[in-house]
């Protein structure tokens, strides 16, 4: 089996290498890229571990779910099953010889083996784990299980919007707290700080479960300027990192195709403005009053604004009001 996963961290390093950073929209590409050839591994990995069971599947959460996979990005995996396809000694067998060669080829892997069962109520008591398992991304198997799943997952955080969201946007609070503001920062965390990865991740969630639209336009070439300097940090570095220490602000720069981190950095803060202020309006609209001013800086007050308080009637599809 470690034959299988030989060179998977070398590969995707390599199509970092082989797409220019400078070149307009080369991200996106370099990331499918990224993409395609982790699937594909791991498709290998589970057809032999496997092989074709009904009932079973593989799926991802996280950056390969999104389409966010840099170079030395972490895995997120899930072995997912019915409950009733494999008995539990199988299963354990089964996730073992899945698991070892992804920690034998070097990338980082956080794991789990979950019926649908076990998804459902892992999301409903962990509301990190349930913005994941909403993107739920079949790899290989059945692909019933994992829509299931997913789907499941989905109406239950609808369904509990309205006790859920309090305590879900008080934990982004606090993990704003504790990173700090990212377009404040000069060695910023890319994916925790306020304004960061995590944030766009935030954003979806808080679309599903309530009805309020998610901006797109700027939002979404702010993402990809974070994940533009994200996948610049890992090359240089050769580690999965998300924090641009000051040592590294000149090979990022460089590697991106500019030549003043000041300008590197000022386009960072730029981008992560952008998401910190459509994380407060779409806050606001999910019922929370979050002032968010054009520094970017978050306030935080209780309750409905009466503006937000008229809008909150309207409804989303697959997110029905009860």
């Amino acid at each position: 089996m470690r034959s299988v996963g030989a060179g998977i961290r070398a590969a995707r390093l390599d199509l970092a290498g082989t797409r220019e950073f400078a070149t307009p929209g080369a991200g996106r590409a370099r990331r499918a890229a990224i993409a395609a050839v982790t699937r594909d591994w791991l498709t290998d990995l589970y057809t032999d571990a496997v092989g074709e069971r009904e009932g079973v599947g593989l799926a991802a959460v996280g950056s390969l779910a999104r389409g966010w996979s840099g170079p030395l990005s972490d895995l997120d995996l899930v072995l997912l099953h019915d409950g009733r396809s494999l008995p539990a000694d199988e299963l354990e067998r089964v996730a073992e010889r899945l698991w070892y060669p992804v920690w034998d080829s070097g990338l980082s892997l956080d794991h789990a083996v979950r019926s649908v069962a076990q998804c459902r109520a892992v999301a409903g008591d962990d509301l990190s784990a349930a913005t994941g398992l909403l993107e739920l991304s079949l790899v290989a198997g059945d692909p019933v299980v994992v829509d299931t799943a997913r789907d499941g997952v989905g109406r239950d955080w609808c369904a509990g919007a309205r006790t859920r969201l309090p305590p879900f946007v008080e934990a982004v609070r606090e993990r704003h707290r504790r990173y700090g503001e990212l377009a404040q920062q000069v060695q910023p965390d890319l994916k925790e700080a306020f304004g960061g990865l995590r944030d766009v991740a935030v954003l979806g969630a808080l679309t599903r479960a309530r009805p309020a639209d998610q901006p797109h336009g700027p939002v979404e070439p702010a993402r990809e300027q974070l994940l533009d300097v994200r996948d610049a940090l890992h090359v240089v570095t050769g580690r999965g990192r998300d924090r641009l220490v000051a040592e590294e602000h000149d090979a990022v720069t460089a590697l991106l195709g500019l030549t003043d981190p000041d300008d590197m950095l000022t386009r960072t803060a730029t981008a992560a403005r952008t998401i910190a202020s459509a994380l407060g309006s779409t806050m606001r609209l999910a019922g929370q009053s979050q002032r968010v001013d054009t520094a970017g800086r978050l306030h935080n007050k209780v309750g409905l604004s009466s503006a937000t308080a008229g809008r909150t009637g309207r409804t989303r599809p697959g997110c029905r009001r009860r």
